[in-house]
């Protein structure tokens, strides 16, 4: 086989591994994960809706809000209060428990994350801003939160 032939092929199977582990959704996308806090102001309109977390359709806790009461969302499906579907389209979130709450661009927890600090709330990164698709309590830093 020629040189050529062999460097060709290299390259192409190089590339597929790349694709399927470090690509979006890949095999090794978890580990290439970013995560971000983004605590930015004291959660008061969450706590009012009776939910562990809530998510915005705008900035600053601003537009629609959905409110969730269960520990764990591992896809994020409904619609904001204004009528518009939640899943890939909320700006901001709020925290209304006394664990960390994880947003994550995929569902199952998976991708790109952003937090949350107990009773915090925060605009949603670039990256998970109209793109987030489940969210949960998830605290193993405190024995009485679930993780997931």
């Amino acid at each position: 086989m020629s040189v050529k032939k062999t460097a060709s092929r290299l390259a192409l199977i190089g590339a597929t591994a790349a694709l399927v582990l470090g690509g979006p959704g890949g095999l090794g996308a978890q580990a290439n994960a970013s995560v971000e806090n983004i605590d930015n102001w004291n959660s008061f309109s969450c706590a009012q809706k009776g939910g562990y977390y809530c998510l915005w359709y705008s900035p600053n806790h601003g537009g629609g809000v959905w409110s969730s009461n269960v520990v764990a969302t591992p896809t994020i499906s409904g619609n904001f209060s204004d009528g518009n579907p939640v899943r890939n389209n909320a700006a901001s979130a709020e925290n209304a428990s006394a664990c960390n709450v994880g947003i994550w661009v995929y569902p199952n927890y998976m991708g790109d994350e952003n937090w949350l600090s107990p009773n915090r709330g925060g605009n949603l990164t670039p990256w998970l801003r109209n793109n987030e698709a489940s969210m949960a309590l998830d605290d193993a830093t405190r024995a009485f939160c679930p993780t997931v």
